[in-house]
């Protein structure tokens, strides 16, 4: 039950931040997470 309500949860903000901020949040996030991995990738 718990695994439905987390992804009715990420499914209705990703609608949200689609419909209303033309997906902006969504960007930012995986911009962010690529640039966090290929700074602990350069580091090993």
């Amino acid at each position: 039950m718990r695994y439905v309500i987390v992804i009715t949860t990420v499914t209705f903000f990703l609608i949200w931040d689609g419909i209303y901020n033309q997906g902006r949040y969504l960007d930012r996030t995986v911009r962010e997470v690529t640039r966090i991995v290929h700074y602990v990738t350069s580091m090993v």
